[in-house]
């Protein structure tokens, strides 16, 4: 038996990102930890045989991720990251039984992120926005208080490397990104509605 499900998610997300910028003067690390509430939507399908349970499922979500800090290395520089959206396109299998389901997911993710460098003085600036690749894996589970309606939670971890950037500032100076890195985790509520044929199944009675 299949069933098409579409749902809501809200929870908290964070990430310790890293990058190296080089402004032309100075090559310098910085390390960035920002906390943040995340949350959107899923749509997928899935199919129960016996007790296992297999799906696909893709999910976007909106976050604000991000933090500032300045430079040790130079008087009156900033540097930033962000991270505001996050989609991903998963395979799920689980296991049910009665009217709950313990599961798994692994799958694509991409990730929108921003890095900034700015001279606070005189408003010298170079930042790029990207959208990035990379892979997502988590865990959840789901329980069927009512007909059609799903609630859980879920763990996810989100790998997000490689979006390096090279460029000129605002003032035609060189300057790049690199060593870029920014894994996210994240836990979520979830709410989901069950389209489909009257639900029989172990999973959901």
């Amino acid at each position: 038996m299949d069933w098409l499900l579409f749902g809501r998610q809200l929870g908290g997300a964070w990430t310790r990102a890293f990058y190296t910028h080089d402004n032309s003067t100075v090559v310098e690390d910085f390390t960035f930890i920002p906390k943040a509430v995340i949350g959107g939507g899923q749509l997928g399908c899935q199919y129960q045989w016996d007790s296992l349970v297999f799906g696909v499922e893709g999910t976007w979500s909106w976050s604000n991720l991000q933090q500032s800090q300045l430079s040790v290395l130079l008087p009156a520089r900033e540097r930033s990251i962000g991270i505001d959206q996050i989609g991903t396109a998963t395979a799920r299998v689980g296991y049910a039984w009665d009217n709950t389901m313990l599961y798994a997911k692994a799958g694509w993710a991409g990730v929108r992120v921003f890095a900034r460098a700015r001279n606070l003085a005189t408003g010298e600036l170079a930042d790029f926005t990207d959208f990035t690749s990379g892979w997502t894996v988590g865990v959840g589970m789901e329980h069927v208080p009512w007909q059609s309606i799903v609630l859980g939670v879920e763990a996810n971890f989100y790998d997000v490397t490689r979006f390096d950037h090279s460029g000129v500032d605002t003032f035609g100076v060189p300057a790049r990104f690199f060593n870029t890195s920014a894994p996210i985790w994240a836990i979520s509520l979830r709410a989901s509605y069950l389209f489909g044929p009257p639900i029989v199944t172990r999973y959901v009675n």
